[in-house]
């Protein structure tokens, strides 16, 4: 059937990887719910692949190829570990590939995207002692950078401005050793130099960092906030003003209150939207162009170092932070996510992100959703690697499992124990298909669907050594079903970070099995010769087609009798081990147990659990006289009440 054929040609591109998630659930419905459609949309968090790299206080920009560049940050806990590496986000397969790594390793340095398609990469701190002047560009359609005119100080946690005639405004930041900035400098992309454009006003004297830098529509920067470079204990309450037209400052009206960290957006409208911070993060305020006035924009939970990220639909997503400032004793991360709406002037809570962090990233992507990476969790030194998407309800679902992307990762997490690899194709098969939620074999649908895709995993070769292997270890050994944590466990053990290391894994496998309590104390008062008979007995044989014993990996299959496996065994030329692993991966075996891990797996990866008796012997009954129609099965599981209630409801 074509559904057959389109397996074949898909699973080629399962490679072997690393780690495993482990999940629990409920109790399976074998009457499954039945998608034609996906559920009504409301607004939802859900994870994507993670990160190569813990990172907090990183870059992120989004490339005009839709792709983002994520570049540097640090690893841990202030300004340690600080990295050199970067890394490409692909909302078409939701995965990161590592890319060339930045020339200068940069934490609280700047990006921005130049008319040219290019990133500028500017300053910040290249170790825990220094501060950076050096600056860099990134070429997407090489993936490679180069650097380009350092800048006239050193300097980190400063702003940056792309401003109209295209030139790069930098404003402010700190030079370490050599104290706070109130220096601004251009940069112009045509030359690949640095100029400095006049002074910063309004700080008291000292330098400003930790504020926000805005291009407002008259093509003027607005600069607000910070923290005194001098002492970290003030803040600002002022503002100011940069002209690009004649290279000069102007104070700005100033802000109710003193804030830093906080994060400052221009609406549709013209006015920026100014919200928390560090000394009054419960309340924003807006800042009117016009009349150079501030005035007040409702209250909403109390946060700093959150992210703000203008939605499409015009409104404000206010996502994660911390819970700090005066009066707050500690600091603790947040999930929560709100919304401000301009035309209403209202705040509204949303959908709350997975994880809670702050010091993290968020980036509009060209689909609508907005990506949230990195990060710190409730910890100064718990750097996070997870991403998460918000679908502000324009694309989104109810559950979290219809989404093509999540639906994916959590196929590669639950079968095959990692997370994707960069390019695979499942998440575009499904965004391609005409309808992924199809049940109808013979519809058109029927070669791309969510059925087909899931099924792919397990007909995977990657799978087959994994968990197919192990399963089959408890039937030909034990002649029972391994548990849920029994193949867990196993499967985990047999994973490696390359495939050299996955045959090494496997190859330790029976050696570590044949060792087992409930192993020994079935086979070791028997005879070789009882050994072997106990093992093909089961299936009727009296010889196998099997991998040769010697180089089990390599390719070469061999035919072995029950008179060879004894006498080699009495010889010393094969273990016990060995032999159990022959008898395991030997053809006549494999085809066996098909079936029978076909099911089992379908209650450990998608149900997290071990079968029950009755359900598993139904299913196996039904693919045993239906041998082609893995649909039925599959659909049976994916779309079952127990499945979809891991993710959300029903």
């Amino acid at each position: 059937m074509k559904s057959q054929r389109k397996i074949t040609r898909f699973i080629s591109g399962l490679i072997l990887a690393t780690t495993i998630e482990l999940l629990s659930v409920a109790t399976l419905l074998l009457e499954p719910t039945a998608l034609a459609s996906p559920p009504e949309s409301a607004p939802s968090w859900s994870f994507t692949g993670s990160l190569n790299a813990h990172r907090n206080n990183h870059t992120a920009t989004l490339l005009p190829n839709g792709k983002v560049l994520v570049a540097g940050g640090n690893s841990g806990a202030g300004i340690q570990g600080i990295l050199n590496s970067a890394e490409l986000y692909d909302p078409a397969t939701g995965t990161w590939s590592l890319t060339a790594s930045l020339n200068v390793p940069r934490s609280f340095s700047t990006a921005t995207l130049l008319p040219n398609g290019k990133v500028l990469v500017a300053g910040g701190t290249s170790s825990p002692s220094s501060v950076t002047a050096t600056a860099e560009l990134y070429d997407p359609a090489t993936g490679t950078w180069s650097l380009t005119g350092n800048l006239n100080t050193t300097r980190f946690w400063h702003s940056a401005t792309l401003l109209q005639n295209g030139k790069v405004l930098i404003a402010g930041g700190h030079g370490g050793q050599d104290g706070p900035r109130h220096s601004a400098e251009l940069y112009d992309p045509a030359s690949g130099t640095w100029s400095v454009t006049g002074r910063l006003l309004n700080t008291g004297g000292a330098g400003r960092i930790m504020h926000t830098a805005t291009l407002l529509q008259n093509g003027k920067v607005l600069v607000v906030g910070g923290i005194d470079g001098d002492d970290f204990e003030v803040s600002f309450s002022s503002a100011e003003l940069y002209n690009p037209d004649t290279g000069t400052w102007s104070v700005a009206g100033s802000l109710s209150t003193t804030r830093a960290l906080h994060t400052a957006t221009l609406l549709q409208n013209g006015k920026v939207l100014v919200v928390g911070g560090s000394t009054a993060s419960d309340s924003a305020e807006l800042y009117d162009p016009a009349t150079d006035t501030w005035s007040h924009a409702g209250t909403l939970s109390r946060r700093s170092s959150h992210t703000a990220t203008l939605l499409p639909n015009g409104q404000v997503l206010i996502a994660g932070g911390a819970n700090s400032g005066n009066g707050v004793g500690g600091l603790t991360s947040l999930n929560s996510a709100e919304l401000y709406d301009p035309s209403t002037g209202t705040w509204s809570n949303t959908a709350h992100l997975n994880t809670a962090r702050y010091g993290h990233t968020a980036t509009l992507l060209q689909n609508g959703k907005v990506l949230v990476a990195g990060g710190f969790d409730n910890t100064l030194s718990g750097t996070l690697n997870s991403a998460e998407l918000y679908d502000p309800a324009i694309t989104s679902t109810a559950n979290p499992i219809d989404d093509p992307q999540f639906f994916v990762r959590q196929h590669y997490l639950d079968f095959l124990s990692r997370e994707p690899e960069a390019g695979q194709p499942w998440s575009a098969i499904l965004n391609s298909c005409p309808n992924p939620f199809n049940l109808d074999p013979n519809s058109p649908s029927a070669d791309c669907d969510r059925i087909l895709v899931s099924s792919s995993f397990f007909l995977s070769p990657e799978f087959r050594l994994k968990g197919s292997y192990v399963f089959t270890f408890y039937r030909v050994a034990f002649d029972r079903l391994a548990d849920f944590a029994e193949i867990i466990a196993d499967m985990q053990s047999v994973t490696g970070q390359t495939p050299a290391d996955t045959f090494a894994r496997r190859a330790a496998f029976p050696i570590s099995f044949a060792g087992r309590q409930e192993f020994r104390a079935r086979f070791d008062s028997l005879s070789d010769a009882a050994f072997v008979a106990a093992l093909l007995d089961r299936y009727g044989l009296t010889a196998i087609t099997t991998p040769d014993p010697q180089q089990p990996e390599g390719g070469q299959k061999v035919v072995l009798t029950r008179a060879d496996l004894t006498s080699r065994l009495d010889g010393g030329a094969l273990t016990r081990a060995v032999v159990l692993r022959a008898v395991v991966e030997s053809d006549e075996v494999s085809a066996a147990e098909f079936n029978r891990a076909f099911v089992a797996m379908q209650y450990y990866g998608y149900l997290r659990r071990t079968p029950e008796e009755a359900g598993y012997n139904d299913w196996l009954n039904h693919l045993t006289a239906h041998p082609t129609d893995f649909r039925t099965m599959v659909h049976g599981f994916v779309n079952s009440v127990e499945y979809r209630m891991r993710f959300g409801q029903p």
